[in-house]
């Protein structure tokens, strides 16, 4: 938020304070406030059951000790000079049966006669300060005029610590209602503060580190006291406290809030808590509170009072409030406000009331009672100062969230790739012995058993290399198991054999120790294999030289597999994060070796088996880590019959494999950075009679791509240069899904990677590893469908063209150049409509089923037009239309007929003649005739337009009454006389939704 802006906001808020007060204010003054003179008030003219209490404003007979009577005011403040006997006339008529008086005076005993009558004496002082007193028991004598008399006796106070004398008269029920409300509204101020302070500190309680909210929850709870024990002093109704403890009371809670209140400003915006200035002043508020509780009451009175210390501390407040508002940025602004309400009541509680030019009866009501609007809007913006930096926090939070996933899923982007450039060439040389398994008949057995092991090992380091996609499939809960009952021999001893080669560096040896017939376990094959090959890995990685031990074991539901090796080992404090992932031994031999992922996806894996995987070691002694897994126990069964079901699938592949038809001849365009998999790739398609052409640049690829006719891409999305996506893009740009389909080739099998491509204009999606015979299938229906969709596009196309013969378009070339030369109004009206011809007949919209007669009747009119401008009068035409219908019909309907009137009916006659075309609504039908007064058509010939096959004339005819069948049963209908012309009619069912 700009300064400029805050400084308004504050202004406003400012304004909006003291409009409030003077608002307030004025509605506590009383209607009539009439003003004592030489000791005689006339109240008569006011109606006391209705107004509000009035001030004892005026001169009031003061009987001082030597019995002189001086006419004065009533003193300000009680004080030793204010002692004395105070007396006044009040004429108030018969309009009340009771009337009250509301005396606030601490510091001192007073009474009150009225008719010089006792009504009200101060009790024991000691016993506490006395709260404002109402006396409700004061009547009017028959001449309606009360006599009152104020006795102040004792002092107690000094010049120090005085009182305000305020003195209220009215009805007796208005005076006690105004009280009641005042000192109710002073209470449930004070409650309101009191909860913030609790509040405040079960903030504290919840993050002791926020010693703010320690100072603020302490500064509210003193003020709450401050306010309960102020101007009415709510305080002494439920709990009476005695003059001296009210006293410590009042000073104690003021000058606390105000050292709280400043260590919570102080703590909270600035650094500065701990310089020497705050340091000085700290001592000094703390030695003042200290002071208050210890010395005697009397001295309580003599230091500094309340309101030095409270100027002194909100200034410093306000100090810090506008440097964090204004000139740190900090968004204290509610915190500001709250200070600035705070600052207000304290000036007009003690320097605004004292004003000499206000008028009495405005400074009465500034005195008369306790006004809670500064405080409560206090409390309001201390509450938004709370919840703004709670949901700042949050948002924060989120933020600093967002930005945590957004890095993890660059970390989860970084293994897709790394596990792309790890698979792809392993998977690339697995396709190619695989290839040369099936291709070559001559291998003999020894070759043919190496590529089978080369194929097998290839195999099993494709799992360790699928530790980087587990992980993130892990967090997604994407992993599926495949288990079944399976042996667990055959998985531990190609895992030894797998990784036997680690040994002949090292003086390592292996021992196996498993009984024979161990119960089968119930897991999956490829993830069993995947934990073993990272226990008996993470083995032989930490053992220089010595033994490993696998020892096998079973019980009544479990298997154990032990893996117990002389290595190095681990302390306690590496067993107990070597299952996190990214973690691996502080004490590792080799720092660069592994991510630290092995051992966290196996222990995952093991768990989700059901079993768990744990681990035991000392340093220098070695580690043993044990798998736990389930036996298969009762589900042998489940196992032979999907077994079988898999053993029927298995013996179905090859002959699936050689069902699939090639579509030979097409010529294939493949880009990868990686030319083993372009090479296997090649070989594969090649051997169905497709032309494959290979590219590992980007540029080769598009020059390629413009210079030569392609009938597929196989584009490869992770590529150095430039991604697949955008390649997929870039040539969308210039064919459509249907002229040039693209397969999309990845490792990458996220969602949304598979989103973004079919985004980017694919047609096809296959991940990698790649399997061949789904690769060949998706590539034959692609081609298919490109070959589909060739025909039926050359078909339409060689029938809108039919539509337009050539003669047409010359003769109607030939009158615009005629006209030209003539009347150039005509050629233009000419070119325009044939413009709108040409565009109407061509237009995609043409393959639709449907379209509205509006615009069929627009092609009409373009072509009648185009002939009458080429034949003149010889053409006459005559328009019968009802524009109100509005149905749909097939495109190409009436143009085709009009056509076949004008050439073959009006043209062969010398004179020329007339067309009409009409347009009615005959019950639900829409009819449509088209009549020429042309040479006609014979039976014979009019029978055959029904039949033929091959007539080119009669191709626009037998295709506008076939469609039309489909839509309205009938089709075309023809009557024809020769020599007097043909009317052929058209009828539209406008039911359905037609019309």
């Amino acid at each position: 938020m700009k300064r400029s802006r805050k400084l308004m906001i504050i202004l406003a808020f400012a304004a909006a304070l003291t409009l409030g007060r003077v608002i307030w204010y004025h509605t506590q003054i009383p209607d009539i406030q009439p003003v004592a003179v030489s000791g005689e008030m006339d109240a008569s003219q006011i109606d006391f059951s209705k107004s509000r209490s009035i001030g004892m404003d005026g001169e009031w007979k003061r009987l001082t000790k030597a019995n002189e009577s001086v006419y004065q005011p009533l003193p300000k403040y009680m004080k030793p000079e204010a002692a004395g006997t105070y007396e006044m006339k009040i004429q108030v008529g018969d309009q009340a049966d009771r009337y009250a008086l509301s005396i606030r005076s601490f510091y001192s005993d007073f009474s009150v006669y009225s008719n010089d009558q006792l009504v009200y004496q101060t009790t024991d002082y000691e016993k506490g300060p006395a709260t404002p007193v109402t006396i409700s028991d004061v009547r009017a004598d028959q001449n309606g005029q009360i006599d009152l008399e104020l006795h102040f006796e004792e002092f107690h106070g000094n010049e120090r610590a005085r009182s305000m004398i305020n003195v209220r008269f009215g009805a007796s029920q208005q005076i006690q209602k105004e009280s009641y409300q005042a000192g109710l509204l002073q209470f449930f101020v004070g409650a309101i503060i009191f909860l913030h302070a609790l509040y405040a500190f079960v903030l504290y309680l919840m993050k002791p580190t926020k010693i703010g909210a320690l100072f603020f929850s302490i500064g509210a709870l003193l003020a709450s006291m401050a306010v309960v024990t102020s101007d009415y002093n709510t305080l002494g109704y439920v709990m009476p406290l005695s003059h001296e403890w009210y006293v410590r009371i009042v000073y104690f809670s003021y000058i606390g809030l105000s050292f709280f209140f400043l260590l919570f400003a102080v703590f909270t915006f600035t650094k500065a808590a701990f310089k020497w200035p705050f340091i000085i002043l700290y001592a000094l508020y703390t030695s003042y509170l200290i002071y208050i509780l210890s010395v005697p009451i009397e001295y309580v009175r003599y230091v500094i009072g309340i309101a030095v210390s409270l100027t002194l501390a909100f200034s410093i407040i306000f100090l810090i409030l506008f440097r964090a508002v204004f000139l740190s940025g900090e968004r204290a602004l509610p915190l500001f406000l709250a200070g600035a309400a705070v600052i207000s009541h304290v000036a007009w509680t003690i320097l605004v009331g004292n004003l000499p030019f206000l008028e009495d009866t405005f400074r009465g009501a500034i005195k008369a009672g306790f006004y809670p609007l500064d405080i409560t809007i206090a409390l309001i913006c201390f509450c938004s100062f709370w919840f703004l930096r709670f949901f700042q926090t949050e948002a924060e939070n989120k933020q600093y969230i967002e930005q945590l996933e957004t890095e993890q899923k660059r970390k989860d982007q970084f293994l897709a790739n790394t596990s792309h450039e790890l698979r792809t060439p392993l998977h690339g040389m697995m396709n190619m012995v695989q290839s040369v398994l099936e291709k070559e008949d001559e291998l003999d057995d020894r070759s043919r058993y190496q590529l089978q092991l080369i194929h097998t090992i290839s195999r099993k380091m494709s799992y360790l290399i699928n530790d980087l996609i587990d992980v993130t499939q892990m967090k997604s809960n994407k992993v599926r198991l495949a288990s079944a009952p399976i042996p667990i021999e055959p998985i531990i001893i190609g895992t030894v054999d797998m990784l036997r080669f680690m040994t002949d560096e090292k003086h390592v040896e292996i021992h196996l120790r498993m009984p024979d017939n161990l119960p089968l376990i119930y897991a999956d094959e490829h993830r069993v294999t995947q934990i073993m090959t990272n226990m008996l890995h993470n083995a032989l990685k930490f053992t220089p030289a010595g033994d490993i031990t696998i020892d096998v074991t079973a019980d009544d539901s479990n298997l154990l597999v032990k893996v117990k090796d002389t290595g190095i080992g681990m302390d306690a404090k590496t067993q107990a994060r070597i299952f996190h992932p990214y973690e691996k031994g502080e004490d590792s031999i080799s720092e660069s070796e592994g991510i630290g992922l092995g051992l966290s996806i196996s222990k995952q894996l093991a768990e989700m088996h059901g079993g768990s995987l744990t681990a035991e070691s000392e340093p220098e002694k070695g580690s043993v880590f044990t798998l736990r897994l389930p036996l298969a126990a009762d589900r042998i069964a489940k196992h032979v019959a999907d077994d079988s079901a898999f053993t029927e699938t298995a013996a179905a592949a090859p002959a699936a494999e050689q069902a699939v038809p090639a579509v030979s001849g097409c010529r294939i365009l493949a880009i990868d950075d990686d030319p083993v998999n372009l090479m296997v790739l090649k070989q594969a398609l090649e051997a169905d009679g497709h032309q494959v052409s290979t590219v590992s640049a980007s540029a080769d690829f598009i020059r390629l791509l413009e210079s030569e006719k392609w009938d597929l891409l196989i584009i490869d999305v992770m590529m150095p240069q430039i991604s697949g996506f955008r390649l997929t893009e870039m040539v969308r740009e210039r064919f459509s899904l249907t002229e040039l389909p693209i397969l999309l080739l990845t490792a990458r099998s996220q969602p949304e990677d598979i989103h973004a491509g079919f985004q980017a204009g694919a047609n096809e999606y296959v991940t990698k590893p790649v399997d061949m015979l789904e690769m060949k299938s998706r590539i034959k229906s692609l081609l298919d469908l490109k070959v589909s969709i060739e025909d039926r596009l050359r078909i339409e196309a060689a029938w809108l063209q039919a539509q337009i013969h050539p003669h047409f378009l010359f003769n109607t070339l030939n009158t615009i150049a005629a006209l030209s030369s003539i009347d150039n109004d005509r050629m233009l009206r000419l070119l325009q409509e044939f413009g709108n011809y040409l565009q109407v007949s061509f237009s995609g919209k043409n393959l639709s089923s449907m379209i509205p007669i509006a615009k069929e009747l627009d092609l009409v009119q373009s072509y009648l037009y185009i002939q009458k401008e080429r034949f003149g009068e010889k053409l006459q035409i005559d328009w019968e239309i009802d524009r109100e219908l509005q149905f749909g019909i097939p495109p190409l309907t009436l143009q085709p007929l009009v056509e076949n009137s004008i050439l073959h009916g009006l043209q062969p006659k010398e004179e020329g003649g007339t067309i009409r075309i009409q347009l009615f609504k005959n019950r639900d039908n829409a009819i449509i005739r088209i009549a020429d007064d042309g040479i006609g058509i014979s039976s014979d010939t009019l029978q055959s337009l029904h039949i033929s096959k091959g007539h080119r004339d009669s191709i626009g005819l037998i295709n506008t009454h076939t469609r039309l069948k489909k839509l309205n049963g009938c089709g075309l209908l023809i009557c024809s006389e020769v020599g007097k012309g043909t009317t052929i009619q058209i009828s539209i069912p406008l039911s359905d939704g037609n019309e």
